[in-house]
């Protein structure tokens, strides 16, 4: 449930106001330039430069943690080149409203920040360019720009450079106002690297000034397929100044938690995790013991400093109704919270704040929540709750395995106890002890491997594939780069379980999933998901390329030697494939193999659809 004020309030009002006035500013300033009078181009062109700068900033190279496009100083310098200046800024600043409204990774999920990012930054636009084109116009700056010389060399660097000062200029104050830390997003990487594209956006001003269509094209062409060189270049380079962002750090969760054997311990790893994400000044981490009835609060930070384990009643509250409903509570203004949530909860707990509840889910099942409180109202929005929902995601799996492993060290503890009491067996019971310290050592090999592998086959499991999706689709979503999926089902294999014995039809399934990784790359996953169906994982690749890799995988599983199982056994596979577009979720792409690989069934089996 999202209890949401009518207006951004408290943490977000100083970067409305800021995004509002400069917005205000550059439309007087535009209109003012406007009313001079400009020329606009054909609306099919007007159109097109739109589309190009949004295609620049789909796949062009990332500035690492801000999610603008250092290629995009392309176009500002090209257009402002060709046409007016207000013409040029009135482009490149519909480009720039347009973009946060149509990119949901921009924006984090929430139309909030879309609005709030695309007026900011369709004003900065405008300031930006207008500011340039009267410095470079004030040192005598040709336009259109025809040709180039020595006498153009001193205008145009100094448009570039008061474009880029502004630039960062405006940047840095929305940072600032937003309240993230300036030192950590605007570096001199991000400063200088736009100076590297100016010159192509010269390049391309002299090709269009110069009426030759079919040379403009061609740099158009060429320019298309830097950018898409660029995209996958930037995605290799950019990853290790990328582990710092929000959604980065989320998906770099699981690796913070790993190897974690206590709740205490992976809830002090939880709590730091959260304190990188969110602003709080209360935390709670709580775990369901529905036995009891009781909630276990074993991680409790208020003003930086941890409360006392405690517990509390299963359905007491805001946390009982979140685990009663399952689902997140978010309020930006306690005002405005509905009189249902108010019945539940302890006003005093709460104090007129901002408040996010979140609960942890395991394969479906309720087993605790996680919860940041302020002190402040609006301090949290629709892209924090969506962050700490994709935090909650990852940690939900560490904790149920950490709870696995603290009931089997607290039974070591026990037992150790129990020993030192009885001396007078103490033999007896040191052998028991070492019987069971070994127990204890298989169970926690087995709990490890169980958690991602599939007994029978080896590889890896539905519940290891379901979490390798995920983080794929946040990897393609992030870097642009392709990812397939392909759903595999062993033809006709109920007539081998039931004319052979379940017994050889064990040893297919092996023999296929061996046949399986040995085909696959290192990079890609294949995992077990049903009886004999199987699922691939195909990372940075497109369907094209998936067809050709699964088609090479159903000719080995064809040509198999099967009879060394069973005199004339023949096994053959069908596959289903899916590309992962933008805008669909994990279940929809699970949905469309499926339905390619039932169109490979249809069609005569032993094929890829």
């Amino acid at each position: 449930m999202r209890v949401q004020s009518a207006v951004m309030v408290s943490r977000y009002r100083p970067l409305v106001a800021y995004s509002v006035l400069l917005a205000a500013v550059a439309a007087l300033w535009l209109f003012a330039e406007l009313r001079e009078g400009a020329e606009f181009p054909p609306a099919w062109l007007f159109a097109a430069c739109v589309a190009t700068n949004l295609f620049v900033w789909r796949f062009g190279l990332p500035a690492p943690r801000v999610g603008l496009i250092s290629l995009e100083r392309l176009l500002h310098v090209g257009l402002l080149l060709v046409w007016s200046a207000p013409v040029a800024a009135t482009i490149c600043a519909v480009a720039s409203l347009a973009w946060p409204l149509v990119s949901r990774g921009y924006s984090h999920g929430s139309w909030r920040t879309a609005v709030l990012r695309g007026i900011h930054n369709a004003g900065m636009t405008v300031v930006m360019m207008l500011a340039a084109n009267m410095a470079y116009v004030a040192l005598d700056g040709r336009h259109p720009l025809a040709g180039i010389g020595l006498v153009d060399v001193v205008p145009l660097a100094t448009l570039a450079l008061v474009m880029q000062l502004v630039n960062v200029v405006l940047m840095t104050l929305f940072f600032y106002f937003d309240g993230r830390t300036i030192g950590r997003i605007v570096t001199p990487l991000y400063a200088l690297s736009d100076f590297i594209f100016v010159p192509a956006g010269v390049l391309a001003a002299l090709l269009f000034n110069s009426g030759s269509v079919a040379t403009f094209s061609l740099f158009l062409a060429l320019m298309a397929l830097f950018v898409l060189s660029f995209n996958g270049i930037g995605g290799a380079l950019s990853v290790a100044a990328t582990q710092r962002d929000s959604l980065a750090r989320v998906s770099q969760t699981r690796r913070a938690l790993r190897g974690a054997r206590r709740v205490d311990d992976l809830g002090k790893r939880i709590l730091a995790e959260t304190h990188s994400l969110l602003r709080f000044d209360e935390f709670h981490l709580g775990l369901v013991e529905p036995e009891r009835r009781i909630l276990d609060i074993r991680i409790h930070e208020r003003g930086q400093s941890l409360m006392p384990r405690h517990q509390r009643p299963l359905d007491a509250g805001l946390f009982g109704w979140v685990i009663e409903h399952r689902e997140s509570i978010l309020v930006q203004r306690w005002a405005d919270v509905p009189a249902i949530l108010q019945a539940r909860a302890e006003l005093a707990e709460y104090d007129n704040g901002a408040l996010l509840i979140v609960p942890l889910k395991d394969e479906n099942e309720i087993i605790g929540l996680l919860s940041v409180q302020h002190s402040k109202a609006g301090m949290y929005g629709d892209a924090d709750l969506h962050l700490f929902e994709q935090l909650a995601g990852q940690v939900a799996a560490s904790i149920a395995d950490a709870r696995a492993f603290e009931e089997l060290a607290d039974y070591q503890l026990r037992l150790e106890e129990k020993v030192v009491e009885r001396t007078g067996e103490l033999e007896r019971a040191n052998r028991e002890k070492e019987r069971l310290i070994a127990a204890l050592g298989e169970r926690s090999v087995t709990l490890e491997r169980q958690a991602e592998e599939d007994p029978l086959t080896g590889i890896a499991n539905r519940r290891r594939f379901a979490s390798r999706l995920m983080d794929e689709m946040d990897v393609a979503r992030t870097t642009g780069r392709p990812l397939t999926l392909a759903i595999a089902d062993l033809d006709r294999f109920k007539i081998v379980n039931d004319r052979l014995g379940h017994a050889v039809g064990d040893e297919v399934l092996r023999h296929s999933a061996t046949i399986m990784k040995q085909i696959c790359r290192s990079t890609d996953l294949v995992a077990r998901v049903g009886g004999e169906e199987f699922a691939i994982v195909l990372p940075a690749t497109n369907h094209k390329d998936a067809l050709t890799l699964c088609d090479t995988l159903r000719i080995a599983i064809e040509k198999y030697d099967w009879s060394q199982l069973s005199p004339h056994l023949r096994v053959t596979l069908s596959l289903g494939l899916a590309q992962w577009s933008e805008g669909i979720d994990s279940t929809a792409l699970q949905e469309l193999a499926d339905q390619q690989l039932y169109e490979a069934k249809r069609a005569g089996r032993n094929r890829v659809a």
